[in-house]
């Protein structure tokens, strides 16, 4: 998944829809004063969860795939953060330092479709840890439930305040069963003030992981589960949970 096109609105639109997400942020601070710094985030995007660890004093090794969103990032970055922007992809980067703790935040490791990708990613983060060192994983669990197909429907219409638009979404799905793979497709109409508008499209699809596969695949990769939460503030993984931590240590 490239983000490129879609990182201009990338921080409105988490903001107004993914209201219940954002309160991840705390989550990853209480983990980053268990663990400390410096800390590599991987999927990092424009800062989201990176700026407010950073502003603890954390110094923050900020990975992604979209040299757009790493672009923002780096307007935000002010002199007293200690924040080191790196273009690479999850699944074979090289970084001159090791560390003691590393995440993946909201559902970006679920972005790698395959178990090639999987292994690829985690062997290469696997490099990059002290000897036990944490992994902690946010994911997406049960994503495959619900009809195969949903067409495009009605999101949002919502005013856009960077140059007084109105943009509209319609978003849609289709659930790949037999590879457990969820294709998100969405349709964005900005229309602006003098009548004029343009369409634009972005698409993520994103792979079920679980808890057995993770666990897993994980082992396999030289990781030990240390355990597993349903929510931000620690309480069980089950089946009504939206969430799935995962902690592991390198073995």
């Amino acid at each position: 998944m490239n983000w490129n096109g879609f990182a201009e609105y990338y921080d409105w639109e988490f903001s107004r829809i993914c209201t219940i997400q954002g309160q991840d942020i705390d989550m990853w601070k209480r983990f980053a004063e268990q663990f400390g710094g410096p800390i590599l985030e991987v999927c990092c995007g424009s800062g989201r969860i990176t700026l407010p660890l950073a502003d603890l004093g954390y110094e923050i090794y900020a990975l992604d795939y979209s040299t757009n969103l790493l672009e923002i990032l780096k307007q935000k970055i002010e002199s007293k953060h200690r924040i080191h922007p790196i273009q690479g992809d999850m699944r074979d980067f090289t970084i001159n330092q090791k560390f003691d703790f590393a995440f993946i935040s909201y559902s970006s490791f679920q972005q790698l479709l395959t178990l090639e990708d999987h292994f690829d990613c985690l062997d290469t983060i696997n490099q990059h840890l002290n000897t036990n060192g944490k992994l902690i994983f946010d994911i997406t669990p049960c994503l495959c439930e619900g009809v195969d197909k949903l067409s495009k429907k009605l999101q949002y219409s919502l005013e856009y305040p960077k140059n007084g638009s109105n943009v509209t979404l319609y978003g849609g799905y289709e659930i790949d069963r037999l590879n457990l793979i969820k294709h998100y497709h969405d349709n964005y109409i900005e229309t602006f003030s003098d009548g004029t508008s343009r369409e634009f499209s972005h698409s993520i699809s994103l792979k079920e992981c679980s808890p057995d596969y993770m666990k897993l695949i994980l082992e396999k990769c030289g990781f030990r589960l240390l355990e597993t939460q349903g929510d931000f503030s620690g309480e069980q993984l089950d089946i009504s949970s939206n969430n799935a931590i995962y902690i592991a240590e390198k073995t």
